[in-house]
């Protein structure tokens, strides 16, 4: 996306504030209405705004239009930014945490000092790096979009807008309380088997690869993360739906090969390498569809799609866990079995199923056609089918544990690697994309470009964290809440960019961007900082 260079990378004005207007309706965030707003002149004084005066609009003798005499756009009433008449929030414009520049932090007489450890500039702008990061992110649409924001008025700075009651969950309660359910009945026979002793040790050592995933779903998801109570949903699909059907297909598919081949051993190979894997894959992403069909508005990127799949397959990979080690606890290979399943295949079935749950999520949010959305779904589903049949496979194919190592390192190993690749380059493409749907935002005044660079550049983000620890731990969580709705808000931006407007998402923005400016005003307010 090409960035007019007077709109993203021009410091913020800090040096006049917007003249007041009327209370701002309610509905007005999301939808498009003739800007009313003029700055006040200048104070002659200030010395410090005093060299950027190309950059600040300089106020007219003419008396200013008020807020019902607003002059219409010429297109359709909508005004077109420029860097003239785009009003800069008070409370925006009067902090920003450092952007590692180069350069000593400018001092002002209505802020703290800067902290010599994380310093934090009034007039921040774009490093030249990440300037170049949202110039290769997607075109956005012009102010004549129905999604485009409006100018931010006066009073979202002045004081803390209400937000809009919080819905129970209700259909992440049903499908946990259900998910529990199963897990308990799918995991009876191995607790009664297992006994209260060993089944509460063997419970510790499924613990150990639980962790694991879950720490690093948890660093995938840190830029837009999703609800919890959505998430531990699909947990809870994974370990009590998935598996309960899961081990009814398998053994029915299995029976059924051995009664038609004769060989029990025949019906045994093609359970494990071939039903196995199509119907537990089938099972873990019907998860995620049935959360896209219930929370759609929430899915904005295909990374969402990926973790809510994640989180499924960790629920299918701790129950199944446990039913293994139980067994092989009587069998006397214990120790291999953990070794096999929690070294060597801790991330098999996250593996797996994050590639059919990519798939959904590129196909709710990236595309509007639904032939290309079916498509690539199969796709996905046919490489985690592929990948879960392989190492289901190797055992059979290799014949011994030395032979199973050499497979492993042959095709796991690799594959393994380029999963990786894959997920750090859709988390990259996710930061670009919220780069680019918040571009709106800062044009209108929303935002500032340092705070779209908080937001997506981990370095950036990182820094504001460190700087906002010094007002406690509300500071921290309102600075947090703050970047995690930005992000959100820039998601959905590009979603109706490419799928067109969606009153949901629409209404999700306008709650999102209510809810930001609350908590910016709580985070300066504990640092200290005064609106300018």
């Amino acid at each position: 996306m090409q960035a007019p260079g007077s709109q993203y990378g021009a410091p913020a004005v800090s040096g006049y504030a917007p003249a007041p207007q009327q209370q701002a309706p309610a509905g007005q965030y999301g939808a498009p209405a003739a800007s009313s707003y003029a700055p006040e002149p200048e104070p002659e004084d200030n010395a410090d705004t005093a060299s950027d005066s190309d950059a600040i609009p300089q106020p007219s003798s003419d008396p200013q239009p008020g807020a019902s005499e607003a002059p219409a756009s010429d297109d359709a009433g909508v005004p077109q930014p420029t860097s003239s008449v785009i009003p800069q929030p008070q409370a925006a414009s009067a902090y920003a945490p450092a952007i590692s520049t180069g350069q000593p932090a400018t001092e002002s007489t209505q802020m703290p000092a800067p902290d010599p450890m994380t310093r934090f500039e009034p007039e921040a702008r774009f490093t030249s790096s990440f300037q170049s990061f949202v110039n290769s992110a997607p075109t956005m649409p012009g102010p004549s979009a129905a999604q485009y924001p409006q100018a931010a008025p006066q009073q979202v700075q002045s004081w803390a807008m209400p937000t809009a009651p919080k819905k129970a969950p209700v259909f992440e309660a049903v499908v946990i309380g259900v998910g529990a359910a199963m897990m308990l009945v799918g995991t009876s026979s191995f607790l009664f088997a297992s006994g209260p002793f060993l089944g509460f040790f063997l419970a510790i050592m499924c613990l150990v690869p639980l962790v694991i995933i879950l720490a690093f779903l948890q660093f995938v998801d840190r830029f837009e993360p999703e609800p919890w109570w959505t998430k531990i949903a699909a947990l809870l699909w994974g370990g009590g739906v998935a598996v309960f059907f899961a081990g009814i297909t398998n053994g029915l598919a299995g029976v059924a090969v051995a009664s038609a081949t004769g060989s029990g051993a025949a019906g045994s190979v093609f359970e494990g390498v071939v039903a196995a894997p199509l119907g537990e894959e089938f099972l873990k992403a019907l998860g995620v569809l049935v959360i896209v069909m219930m929370r759609r508005h929430r899915i904005s990127s295909p990374l969402d799609g990926l973790v809510y799949a994640g989180y499924s397959a960790a629920g299918f990979l701790v129950v199944e866990d446990f039913s293994y080690f139980v067994i092989t606890f009587y069998n006397g290979v214990l120790a291999e079995t953990f070794i096999m399943r929690v070294l060597l295949g801790v991330f098999g079935h996250v593996m797996y199923t994050s590639c059919t749950g990519w798939a959904i999520g590129w196909a709710v949010t990236r595309t509007r056609s639904i032939g290309a959305g079916i498509g690539v779904v199969t796709l996905g589903y046919l490489i985690a089918v592929t990948m879960h049949g392989l190492w289901n496979g190797s055992a059979t194919i290799s014949g011994s544990r030395g032979g199973f190592l050499v497979l492993y390192f042959i095709f796991q190993v690799p594959l393994f690697c380029g999963w990786l690749f894959f997920v750090a380059r859709t988390m990259r493409r996710e930061r670009r994309d919220i780069a680019a749907g918040l571009m709106p935002y800062v044009n209108q005044g929303w935002i500032l470009p340092s705070e779209v660079q908080m937001v997506c550049d981990p370095g950036s983000r990182r820094n504001a964290l460190a700087w906002v620890a010094g007002g406690g731990p509300a500071a921290k969580r309102a600075m947090k809440s703050f970047m995690n709705n930005l992000a959100s808000v820039g998601l959905d931006q590009i979603v109706m960019n490419v799928r067109g407007p969606e009153k949901a998402r629409i209404d999700e923005t306008q709650s999102k961007i209510q809810e930001a400016t609350a908590q910016r005003q709580t985070f300066q307010s504990l640092m200290g900082i005064r609106p300018m």
